[in-house]
């Protein structure tokens, strides 16, 4: 008599290696279905854009491709997931559902209501985090809420090693006989497992040793440049494991001998440390997901200004460098993370717009858009979140602009209607005799919008926080 099958329900870990979900399947000794649901609430969200969905079909296309040197193909449904699992279950008589947790409010609703659902086994595994929420923790037993000690405790316990696979086998599933489609048309990086490794090799054996004097610099062409490590998409989706993101670091640490290379290396590691850091702050404060992690700032008197909002969506502020983030964004659904602090700095601070339109923005538009990291970078910008910058740390534009693109090689990229200027007026046009016609004036005097700010955040902070 057949075994009967159990189901790896795919999520966010397109990836046949080091998957702690589907290895468990395959170690249960019963073939694996291999399942991707497309959920249309989420597909519908206007917090799911083209360009993360495209990067999505890829990886779903790539990770079918894997699946069939192990003589089957992915099974890909539509429908709301508990749906489409009973059904699953009823024509594959699948004894068990496996699958990595995710940390989001929404995902936690949505497995508990699926463990009172389904009338089989339910395993659910920790994989999209080295460490779970839950396991780093103060001595008292309260989660951290400041970077630093979380970070400290992290690295003396982050032991986990790489999951050994694949043993096992997969259930035979035939054709796709329906993919999902998007409506993005702009570029994309290669998609798979393998160009996820192939990216992470390449970072680790030379641009990784120099992170620390470029990452803040500003790339017109971040998939082509190795200034920083584009490996943010990949994690996003898990085309890549955090372990071995964290284990190649290591590995890279442990093979040099020079203090400066470490220290990059470490810097790194210590961004792969913000993102579980975040990831932690929604498992425990799920608020954030609608609210200020620091309650105080849900009374600040954000502007109304929809004008100036679409201004700031469609790169015509009149600040160069705010406007060449924009519009890369809208180009190729990335940005570097210095660009994501000015143009955040620059909707909050300048414009004292809700950090929430921008962040539902960025998760519109972006490839990694991820729903912990996004929200803690937004609030943290605007000073609302947990060990966020001081409400008074205002970024100057036009400073950060001539600090982190002093070519000015970003904004011509991206701002092609500036191509022509001289240096000294790349970083603000207004200051010419004779500025272009063809490119807005600053739709906000910065000073005047700096001190507009301060008033409105001192008028909700608190004697002592």
């Amino acid at each position: 008599m057949t075994e009967a099958p159990v189901i790896h329900w795919f999520r966010r870990d397109l990836r046949l290696s080091d998957n702690t979900g589907l290895q468990a399947a395959l170690d249960s000794s019963a073939p694996v279905v291999p399942l991707f649901i497309v959920d249309p609430a989420l597909v519908a969200s206007s917090r799911v854009g083209a360009s993360r969905m495209s990067f999505l079909i890829e990886g779903l296309h790539a990770l079918d491709e894997a699946l069939q040197a192990h003589g089957t193909r992915l099974m890909i449904r539509q429908g709301e997931p508990a749906a489409v699992l009973r059904q699953v279950i009823e024509t594959t008589e699948a004894r068990a559902v496996y699958f990595n947790r995710d940390y989001t409010p929404f995902a936690c609703r949505r497995d508990d209501e699926l463990k009172d659902l389904l009338e089989i086994d339910v395993h659910a595994f920790d994989d999209v985090v080295l460490l779970p929420p839950g396991t780093v923790m103060k001595a008292d037993g309260d989660p951290y809420v400041v970077y630093s000690p979380f970070m400290r405790q992290w690295k003396s316990i982050a032991k986990l090693g790489i999951v050994e696979g694949q043993r096992g086998q997969f259930y035979e599933v035939g054709a796709p006989a329906w993919w999902p489609e998007t409506t993005w048309d702009g570029p994309l990086p290669p998609v798979s497992e393998d160009a996820a490794q192939q990216r992470l090799r390449t970072f680790m054996e030379g641009p990784v040793l120099s992170y620390q004097d470029k990452r803040n610099l500003l790339s017109a062409d971040p998939f082509q440049d190795f200034d920083t490590s584009c490996l943010s998409p990949y994690l996003r989706l898990g085309l890549l494991s955090p372990r071995q993101a964290y284990w190649a670091a290591r590995d890279a640490y442990e093979l040099s001998n020079e203090n400066v290379e470490r220290r990059s290396i470490e810097t790194w590691i210590n961004e792969l440390i913000w993102r579980e850091f975040y990831i932690h702050i929604m498992a425990h404060f799920p608020h954030v997901d609608r609210y200020s992690f620091r309650r105080q700032y849900d009374t600040l008197q954000w502007r109304d200004a929809p004008d100036e909002f679409k201004a700031w969506q469609e790169g015509q502020t009149g600040y160069p460098v705010v406007d060449a983030a924009m519009r890369q964004l809208k180009t190729i659904g990335w940005l570097p993370n210095r660009a994501r602090m000015i143009v955040a700095s620059f909707l909050t601070k300048d414009l004292l717009i809700d950090w929430r339109e921008g962040e539902r923005h960025f998760m519109q538009w972006l490839i990694d858009g991820d729903p912990a990291a996004n929200n803690g970078g937004w609030q943290w910008t605007a000073g609302t979140g947990t060990d966020a910058q001081p409400y008074f740390r205002i970024f100057n534009p036009v400073t950060q602009s001539a600090k982190f693109d002093p070519s000015g090689a970003y904004i011509r990229r991206w701002v092609p209607e500036l191509g022509d200027l001289p240096d000294r007026y790349i970083h603000r046009p207004w200051k010419m005799d004779t500025p272009p016609s063809s490119y807005p004036p600053p739709i906000v005097d910065h000073g005047e919008a700096r001190e507009r700010t301060l008033a409105a955040y001192k008028a909700v902070e608190p004697a002592k926080d």
